[in-house]
């Protein structure tokens, strides 16, 4: 989109202003679909995991005879006319389960990431099991489609890819995949491995009637993002790092440095003046990217902010909310309130952070309980900075809004648990409380398999070299040690 000068004329100034309103529309969502409460409106889960070979443990691409794409292929059986198609590609399916013993319907959408991760969508649904029970459903189909291929595919939950190279990924073949990669490997780190190799749990919440109450919300979980980051971190490896060369919270660290601009907390979010305009004014300052119309053309916006998007083009509401999408803070509006602080989880594990999310908001008293928990009133952006930097460095052993982490993690479990009505969802939230209780995070879990595999490699090669021999590193599928020139590593003895 060509530049132009900064001095608007009358016809732009119109526009912009018809198109902060139609912004504003997309970031409240449809009258129709908000909810005075997750209880009543339910709220939506989305999973996204790396597709990989069960033999070979390695990503799956997403063309080829064995492809993601030939899968997505596969399942437009059991998802007759819920095609999304995208300039001509089949990139995912959409319909409703109706699952077994259960009332509800619930909606479904499955795609791809750019990595070829499968994104998961399910809900909204009043009821976390229902949810539990449409993912157990769909990897089933995911399954049998891959059957179908002659292959054994496994979803992995993880928040990066463990055992490749953000370069060896293809990334899915569609121009808005070109432009996001083309313009972030300039705007800051981890740009690849952000885009093709990680996958997070999402959790998107209803948009409450009353905006004050909207904003509440908005301000509570913008604060609990770093805890709830550090709580549901789940990723083993960076670039194929020992687990002890990979940071904690790594998955958030390739996001926050991807891109800056629109991945920090945003200003004043903490503010009592702090409201939907304030998000929309902010979102006009950043560089959207790309700009995607509702006929399908996708085109560069090089480095025009939504401002100037708005100025020039008569937006439609679907527009609008694509727009809304070139911002990747922990939380944003998008007709919802949407999450983005957890990594991806097992499926249970993911049941029992939504359980936490819905027993922290089931009622008003319960979520001025955790607002006095935190302070909101009293804290800053750089405060929010502090938090995420001592949970790196010091883990269990921070303080985190004058609590130790366990200390804290238990209070708000112990709250969410009195707004949890339904037995199962409090058995769920107990299951992820109780790594938090040992303090332990899902990421430990996957260190602990390492190492026993590990182990359990060493162990064949003493049976097969004898003790105390010098065998070559590839041998056991390792690497040196970072920095080191050798070659060979001597068995223990």
């Amino acid at each position: 989109m060509a530049k132009h000068a900064r001095i608007r004329t009358d016809e732009q100034r119109q526009r912009l202003e018809r198109n902060r309103q139609i912004m504003l529309a997309a970031l409240k969502g449809d009258a129709d679909q908000r909810g005075d409460s997750i209880q009543t409106a339910g709220l939506t889960l989305v999973l996204e995991r790396i597709v990989c070979d069960h033999a070979t443990g390695c990503p799956v691409p997403f063309e080829g005879p064995y492809g993601v794409e030939r899968i997505l292929h596969q399942l437009t059986g059991t998802y007759v006319g819920g095609e999304i198609v995208c300039e001509g590609r089949l990139v995912g399916v959409r319909g409703a389960l109706a699952i077994e013993g259960r009332d509800e319907t619930i909606g479904l959408r499955a795609s791809v990431g750019v990595g070829a991760q499968l994104v998961l969508e399910v809900g909204p649904s009043r009821s976390i099991t229902g949810l539990i029970d449409a993912i157990r459903v769909f990897d089933r189909q995911a399954h049998l489609a891959a059957r179908a291929l002659g292959r054994e595919y496994d979803l992995v939950a993880q928040g990066l890819s463990p055992v490749v190279s953000p370069s060896d990924i293809v990334p899915v073949p569609l121009r808005r995949n070109v432009l996001l990669g083309t313009y972030l490997v300039r705007s800051g780190r981890f740009a690849k491995d952000a885009l093709r190799c990680s996958a997070m749990t999402r959790l998107c919440l209803p948009m409450p009637q009353d905006e004050r109450e909207a904003v509440a919300i908005f301000r509570l979980f913008t604060a609990l993002a770093p805890l709830l980051s550090f709580l549901c971190d789940n990723t083993l490896s960076l670039r194929g790092c020992a687990p002890a060369d990979t940071p904690p919270m790594a998955r958030q660290l390739v996001w926050q440095q991807m891109d800056p601009a629109r991945h920090a907390t945003m200003p004043s979010v903490l503010r009592e003046s702090f409201g939907l305009a304030s998000y929309e004014r902010w979102l006009e300052s950043v560089r959207p990217i790309l700009f995607e119309s509702d006929e399908g053309i996708v085109f560069s916006t090089g480095t025009d902010t939504c401002e100037y998007v708005m100025e020039e083009r008569d937006l439609t509401p679907m527009e609008a909310k694509r727009l809304a999408h070139s911002v990747w803070p922990d939380v944003r509006f998008d007709g919802r309130i949407e999450l983005r602080c957890a990594d991806s989880l097992p499926p249970r594990l993911a049941g029992g952070y939504a359980a936490l999310v819905k027993g922290l908001l089931a009622t008003p008293d319960i979520r001025q309980a955790v607002e006095r928990l935190v302070g909101i009133g009293e804290l800053e952006e750089l405060d929010l900075d502090q938090i995420y930097h001592d949970l790196r460095e010091m883990g269990w052993n921070a303080r985190v809004f004058k609590r130790w982490v366990d200390q804290l993690a238990n209070e708000l479990v112990v709250l969410a648990l009195r707004g949890l009505d339904d037995m199962e969802e409090r058995r769920l939230l107990s299951e992820l409380a109780q790594l938090w209780e040992a303090r332990m995070v899902s990421r430990d879990a996957l260190v602990t398999n390492w190492e026993n595999a590990q182990r359990s490699d060493l162990d064949e090669a003493i049976a097969l070299y004898g003790e105390g021999a010098v065998i070559p590193y590839e041998e056991l599928g390792g690497d040196p040690p970072a920095g080191s020139t050798a070659v060979m590593r001597p068995i223990r003895q």
